[in-house]
């Protein structure tokens, strides 16, 4: 009875499949335990590549629109700050005062006494007198002259024009009646023109004149 309670041992092979590992997992197994340094190392996850770097000069050819936009840009800027200086300056500033003036000297008028006023010369002109003469040689010149009549009173001018016929004549005949030498001598001048007056004032019954003047005096 005794043998037949005495269970039977289990052999090698039954062993092994109740523990499930195998002698030489078991014994791997323990290795790595008693020596960490054995086991495998951890392979960390590859990292993600880096984006990668452009070359400068790749890198240049994008930029020119915007850096272009941004000069045109500044140059516009450029533009109205000097387009509105020139409109302040031109048009809107205000220009600054006038400096005040200096002051003016002050004027003295001292009266001064009223100069005599002297006569009022009126003139008559005459037309001109063509007058025959005979010089040594027989040939005949005339003697072509013009005057003046000058006087103080104005009445005079009108008598003048009433008695401007018999006047010429008078004058004719005192030139006609003295030799031609004499006529055009220098020294006779004021002679000649006191005798005028006298002949003139002698047809005059208003008032006298005063001189008679001398415009033209050839002979020719």
């Amino acid at each position: 009875m005794a043998d037949a309670q005495l269970k039977v041992a289990p052999t090698r092979d039954e062993v092994q499949v109740g523990l499930g590992l195998s002698a030489g997992q078991a014994k791997v197994e323990l290795d790595l335990d008693d020596a960490p340094f054995l086991a495998p190392e951890k392979v960390d996850p590859p990292a993600a590549p880096a984006p990668a770097v452009k070359d400068a000069g790749d890198a240049g050819k994008p930029a020119p629109a915007p850096r272009k936009k941004r000069l045109l840009l500044l140059a516009g800027v450029a533009v109205l700050v000097v387009v509105g200086i020139a409109v302040w300056w031109f048009f809107l500033r205000t220009p600054p005062p006038p400096p005040p003036e200096p002051p003016k000297p002050e004027v003295i008028v001292v009266p001064s006494n009223p100069v005599p006023q002297g006569p009022v010369d009126y003139v008559k002109n005459l037309e001109p007198f063509l007058v025959p003469h005979a010089d040594g040689t027989g040939a005949v010149r005339f003697l072509v002259c013009k005057f003046s009549i000058l006087s103080h009173e104005p009445q005079i001018s009108s008598e003048l024009d009433l008695r401007m016929l018999p006047l010429r004549d008078a004058i004719y005949f005192y030139l006609r009646s003295k030799d031609s030498a004499w006529l055009m001598d220098a020294r006779n001048g004021v002679t000649i023109k006191t005798d005028l007056t006298a002949v003139v004032n002698e047809y005059l019954t208003r008032g006298e004149i005063e001189d008679i003047l001398f415009d033209s005096y050839l002979n020719e």
